[in-house]
């Protein structure tokens, strides 16, 4: 930015130079000029025809494309050397040469009457960034100039800021910086005096500007420079440090264009000694701070900042008296406050760690309890047994098949009589356990009601309300037809398993005196009952009654060999509803793995023909003898069941 200044600088010197060499030559006037009025006259006679006659043998010279037009003019335009264009004006001192000097000297020493001199602005204008600024230029002596061309330009002649011609202003030669910023103030131009207006001034309007006056016969400019200030940010002033009663303040401000001075002021409005750095920022502007050491009474100080030969700055004043730093009756209020609210956070931020942990701890908790019952689980399956039903024990309302599934019947079917069947509407297995370790699996589906477990060979059954608790020598796992699950402990307990059961898991552990329900969908044990065992145990099977709703078959599914296979559960079809026919064991098996499918396909024909053909058989049963479902949905409570 020195570099740039200096070539400015420069510049304007050479062009101050040969503007003064300029206004002697045509200041001068011969001695004679001050004689009387008609010495005047001869001598203004005289000089007229040696000026002309001059002017005419320049013309002579002109080339081709001159003639025609007007001689001065196209001599100050500088066509003679080619240009025909009045922008391509150059300084005084490069116009001066061959031809031209002939015709600058013959109008030095014999110029004509009216001449005039530009007179422009002494020393550089100043504005501010975001204001207006104006240009004054005027004749002297005072001549019209509304029939002049008035040109104002920056740095060079070409580069147009306002251009004034033929009593008009010519905006559409304005480069496109200027266009709508400039406004020529003419209320004095009959007597030789314009202005400029310049309006919201940018920090690219710095430089060199002049204003240009021609006539037919003559011209001449004016040069100024034109300083663009960019006002700075409000001075902060703050407190740095505190020592021994002395205090040390600070102040800072940002945002200036040129450098500016910094000032600090006492109360008696005389300067205090301080020193200050400068820095510039990535725009350009520059950023100052100060320092001050005072006494804690030092009273009214001010930090004041401004631009050189600028009367307006700003300012920031404050107040320090003795009582700047004496402890405020609030103070160990604060203090204690502040300790409090830091004390409540740490508590909060410690019990929100702790609640984290814990969950961390009750969620590990959680998964190991998971596991030992899927461990559990796993361990239950390596004692699967095969368990089939005993249809000589079944009531005359359950439908079995293949002698794994059982379905509840709306009419009874006629059976032979058996000193072995319930009079509930239940079923149990012909396998019986009295030692060891048995695991089985049951597919439930996902609608109806049952019940599952184990119950002693020798109980009762030609009850027909019996409920089945510990009680009655029944260990059991059932769902009610609202969807409660429940057991007895001996008395009725709900359960509530984190999944809907349709596939239940039965380990009997005989001499462990536990039998344990576990859920095949998600691994997990739903609850286990605790006996001390004695008598021969036989697998427990009863389907809810409940009329008006699809019968889900209760089927006995054979355990997968491998004790890591996912068992996924699948929906069962409605069971069919047999005629007063004997039903024949044709009867889907369905809820197989993919090992079990393929041991079904080594089953005899008519079992797999079984899988296939139920629904078709049911449906031409019940079209032909006409039977019809009945219509009430009441369902007993499980244990008081109807006849």
């Amino acid at each position: 930015m020195k570099k740039n200044e200096a070539e400015m600088l420069k510049k304007q010197a050479e062009k101050e130079k040969d503007s003064s060499r300029r206004g002697k030559l045509f200041t001068h006037i011969p001695d004679c000029q001050k004689g009387g009025s008609w010495v005047r006259s001869v001598h203004d006679t005289f000089d007229m025809i040696v000026f002309y006659t001059a002017f005419a043998l320049y013309k002579l010279l002109l080339p081709e494309r001159c003639k025609g037009r007007d001689a001065s003019h196209c001599f100050l335009n500088g066509d003679h050397y080619g240009h025909s264009n009045p922008t391509h004006h150059q300084p005084t001192s490069a116009r001066v040469g061959q031809t031209d000097t002939l015709f600058v000297y013959l109008s030095v020493l014999f110029p004509p009457t009216g001449q005039w001199q530009v007179i422009g602005p002494n020393k550089p204008v100043q504005a501010l960034v975001g204001e207006d600024t104006v240009f004054s230029c005027f004749l002297s002596p005072g001549t019209s100039a509304e029939a002049m061309e008035v040109r104002f330009f920056r740095n060079q002649f070409s580069t147009v800021v306002h251009l004034y011609r033929n009593g008009k202003d010519l905006d559409d030669m304005q480069v496109p910086t200027y266009q709508g910023r400039t406004e020529l103030l003419k209320d004095s131009i009959v007597n030789g005096h314009v202005s400029l207006r310049l309006k919201n001034i940018i920090p690219s309007d710095a430089g060199l500007y002049g204003c240009w006056f021609s006539s037919q016969t003559y011209y001449q400019e004016a040069i100024w420079e034109l300083q663009v200030l960019v006002l700075g940010s409000t001075p902060l002033v703050s407190m740095v440090g505190y020592v021994d009663g002395e205090i040390q303040i600070s102040c800072q401000s940002s945002g200036w264009f040129p450098q500016p001075t910094v000032k600090w002021i006492g109360p008696q409005g005389h300067d205090l000694p301080s020193g200050y750095k400068v820095n510039t920022d990535k725009d350009g502007l520059f950023e100052v701070e100060t320092y001050l050491t005072v006494q804690e009474d030092a009273g009214s100080i001010s930090c004041s900042i401004q631009h050189v030969d600028q009367t307006r700055k700003v300012e920031t004043r404050i107040w320090i008296g003795e009582t700047f730093f004496q402890p405020s009756p609030w103070r160990l209020a604060s203090v204690l406050l502040g300790l409090l609210c830091f004390s409540l956070c740490v508590c909060i931020i410690g019990k929100i760690i702790l609640f984290l942990k814990y969950q961390r701890k009750l969620q590990a908790e959680l998964d190991w309890r998971k596991q030992k019952k899927q461990a559990e689980w796993r361990d239950a399956r390596e004692h699967s047994v095969e368990v089939t039903l005993d249809q000589d024990s079944a009531h005359p309302q359950l439908f079995i098949s293949n002698l794994r599934s059982v379905t509840y019947m709306d009419v009874p079917q006629p059976v032979p009589y058996s000193e072995k069947r319930f009079k509930k509407k239940c079923v149990v297995a012909s396998q019986g356990f009295s030692a060891g370790k048995h695991y089985w699996e049951v597919d439930v589906g996902p609608l109806g009601g049952w019940c599952l477990g184990v119950c002693l060979d020798d109980v009762d059954r030609k009850m027909q309300h019996a409920i089945v608790s510990p009680l009655n020598v029944y260990w059991v796992l059932g769902k009610s037809t609202q969807n409660q699950y429940f057991s007895f402990n001996p008395s009725r307990i709900y359960l509530s398993p984190t999944t809907p059961l349709t596939r239940i898991g039965i380990f009997l552990d005989y001499e462990g005196g536990t039998i344990s329900f576990f859920n095949i969908n998600d691994q997990s044990l739903i609850y286990t009952q605790t006996h001390q065992f004695a008598g021969l145990l036989r697998p427990y099977f009863q389907p809810l009654a409940c009329y008006g709703e699809n019968r889900i078959p209760i089927v006995i599914c054979p355990v997968s060999s491998e004790s890591h296979a996912e068992v996924p559960s699948q929906s069962v079809p409605t069971s069919p509803i047999t005629d007063k026919r004997e039903p024949s064991s044709q009867m889907t098996t369905p809820f197989l793995s993919k090992s079990d499918a393929q041991r079904g396909s080594r089953l005899p024909l008519p079992f797999r023909l079984s899988t296939v053909l139920p629904w078709f058989q049911s449906s031409t049963a019940a079209n032909r003898d006409g039977f019809q479902m009945r219509g009430d949905s009441c369902c007993p409570e499980f244990g008081r069941e109807e006849d």
